[in-house]
Order: structure tokens, then C-alpha cells, then sequence
């Protein structure tokens, strides 16, 4: 495995914030990565210090074997694309493209060719000489990654690159990058608190908390196998549960103790309906809302409220029915540590909704 990105106990604090706390982790050439985490949770912090704009209090940084603490920015091999896009306004899309190879000092034909070749990649072939207030949302961000890509950097750096545009433009924006960067192969990371943006374009995922590094994973890996409590709770639609041992197949774990359950956990079914009724409890429905696939059904387990899918091929359910719920699953919060738990007392295979 060979890491183009090394970073080795990186600490940075402002004040009396610990942004960073010890963080390390490595990436591999090629890779597409993904800091993901909550406001103030250090993920910004650390992209920025890869990059040279904030220098560690302590700790090294590595790019490609060399160690880049002292490098200035520009000396790093880094495009680095803004949320806000910082685009020149001045400058017409051509211009801005070219505004890195210009600073290069490349020749007059290398430039015009690297930019049209830009152009094309980006898809806004014949906008050239507009300028950034005369494009959409989404073509200002695109003209963004076209001018860091422009000088062939070896690292594009990325921070919440979709935070400004509308939800339609981001989807097709986020399938339009995650394709580009497999095209030119550039070791790549991006900063987002999107988990839905992280799982669909990342090929790892870096899970940030309060300056610490939680877990580091493939999206199947973060999202099935949560390491630590946070990481279960953050990933996914999540119920915290006060006391798992109240539910009839997790008797056996000690009171009080707390569990993560998940929609896909659960199977709902009405009274008459063929469930394995030893291994599920009684609930009261107290919420249903149709979305669009599947309803997304709200029950009273005992103390505990729970929400789960019921598919819609199923008799629909209505508010104040009494209902099975059958816990396939749940993740035990142990410490710092989550722990899969199975429902032993069901025999029959977890079915599959849609």
C-alpha cells in the first residue's frame, strides 16, 4: 500500500479550542477521501493544514515521502477549491482558469491548451469569456475545480464543495466530480458534514469528533461496522435507547445499559401477521409518513420510541394500532466502544424492504 498523504499526530489549537488532537491517518495515491464530521469537530482544521494555510502546533505532515511541514503552500502541489468558490470576478472564466499557470509562468500555447482542454472537462465549452456573475451556482463551482486542476496538482484539496449550491445541482455536481477525479486519477480530499454527500462520493471516509479522529473506513465499512457511540449515532437515522435490556431479546444485557437502533433494524408487523412473535415485542404505532418507497412508521416500544420502514406491498398500518416489532439488531454502546448485538431468539432470516 503506498500513502501519498501522511499525517502523524497532528495537534492544533486556538485558544483554549483543541481543533486537532493527535490525529493520524494515511491515504493512499488515487484515493477520493472524505472528512466528514459535525461543525467544530476539526475537519476544516485538518484539511488546512495539509495545505499549509495553518501550520500544527505539533506533528508532521507527508505528501508523496516528503515531509511538507516548512513548505510554503504554493510549493506543495495542492489545488485547493473554497466553498464560496473565490473566483476572480474580475476575470472572465478563461482568465480564471488560467490564473495558476499564469503565476507558473508557463508558456502562452501551454496555457491555452491546458485551459481548453479544462473546458471541456467541465463542460462549458463556449462560456469562456463570461464572467463568474453571469454563470449559475453550479458553473461557478465547476469553473472553481477546473482552476485548481489547471496546474496538473498532484493533491486536490476540497472544502465543502457543494455547501453553496441548491440540492438538485449538488446531486448531479456530486456524481460529476466523483467521475472527473477517477478520470485523472489526483489523490483527492473533501471536507463535508453531509454523511449522505461523504457515502456517495468518497472511496474512504475519515469520521471527525471534538478534534479526534473516530474511525477511518470504506462507507460500507463506516456505516455497517461503527467503531465508537458517536460514530453509530452520527451515521444513518439513529435511535438512542436508555436501556436495551428492556426489549425481550436483549434481556440478557445488563440494565440500563444503552444501544444504537436503526430503521433497517426493525421489523413491523400487525398482530395477525406472520412474525416470529417470541423474539418481538408489542408496540403502539404512534406516527406514519409516507416516502415514497416505503412508510416510515413510528412505534412505542415500552419507554423506548422507535422508527422503522414497513413496505408498502404490506396492509398499511394506522396511529394508535398495536403492532409486533422485531429487533433484528442493535449496536451496544460499551465505553468508547459499539458492539453488534444479534436477536438469538429469531430463527427466520431478516427480510429485504425497498
Amino acid at each position: 500500500m503506498t500513502l501519498y498523504v501522511e499525517v502523524k499526530n497532528l495537534h492544533k489549537r486556538f485558544g483554549s479550542f483543541e481543533a486537532s488532537r493527535d490525529v493520524s491517518f494515511g491515504i493512499e495515491k488515487g484515493k477520493l477521501v472524505g472528512l466528514l464530521g459535525p461543525s467544530g469537530s476539526g475537519k476544516t482544521t485538518i484539511l488546512r493544514m495539509i495545505a499549509g494555510l495553518e501550520q500544527p502546533d505539533s506533528g508532521e505532515i507527508y505528501i508523496d515521502g516528503k515531509k511538507v511541514n516548512d513548505v510554503p503552500p504554493g510549493k506543495r502541489g495542492i489545488g485547493f477549491v473554497f466553498q464560496s468558490y473565490a473566483l476572480f470576478r474580475h476575470m472572465t472564466v478563461y482568465e480564471n482558469i488560467a490564473f495558476g499557470l499564469k503565476v507558473q509562468k508557463e508558456d502562452k500555447q501551454k496555457i491555452k491548451h491546458r485551459v481548453a482542454e479544462m473546458i471541456a472537462l467541465i463542460g462549458l465549452d463556449g462560456l469562456e469569456k463570461r464572467y463568474p456573475h453571469q454563470l449559475s451556482g453550479g458553473q461557478r463551482q465547476r469553473v472553481a475545480f477546473a482552476r485548481a486542476l489547471a496546474p496538473n496538482p498532484q493533491l486536490l484539496l476540497l472544502d465543502e464543495p457543494f455547501a453553496a449550491i441548491d440540492a438538485k445541482v449538488r446531486k448531479e455536481l456530486r456524481s460529476w466530480l466523483k467521475q472527473m477525479i477517477k478520470r485523472l486519477g489526483v489523490t483527492s480530499i473533501f471536507v463535508t458534514h453531509d454523511q449522505d454527500e461523504a457515502v456517495e462520493v468518497a472511496d474512504e471516509i475519515i469520521v471527525t469528533h471534538q478534534g479526534s479522529l473516530e474511525q477511518k473506513g470504506t462507507p460500507v465499512e463506516i456505516y455497517k461496522t461503527p467503531k465508537t457511540p458517536f460514530v453509530a449515532n452520527f451515521i444513518g437515522e439513529s435511535e438512542l435507547i436508555a436501556d436495551c435490556a428492556q426489549f425481550i431479546a436483549y434481556r440478557n444485557q445488563p440494565a440500563g445499559t444503552k444501544a444504537i437502533v436503526r430503521p433497517e433494524f426493525l421489523e413491523i408487523g400487525k398482530l395477525d401477521e406472520p412474525l416470529n412473535h417470541s423474539a418481538s415485542d408489542k408496540g403502539v404505532v404512534t406516527d406514519i409518513a409516507f416516502r415514497g418507497t416505503a412508510w416510515h412508521v413510528t412505534v412505542k416500544v415500552g419507554e423506548a420510541t422507535l422508527t422503522g420502514y414497513r413496505s408498502l406491498e404490506l396492509s398499511p398500518l394506522s396511529v394508535g394500532e398495536q403492532v409486533f416489532v422485531l429487533i433484528h439488531r442493535l449496536y451496544l454502546l460499551q465505553g468508547n466502544e459499539t458492539n453488534i448485538v444479534e436477536n438469538d431468539l429469531k430463527t427466520d432470516p431478516m427480510p429485504v424492504f425497498i
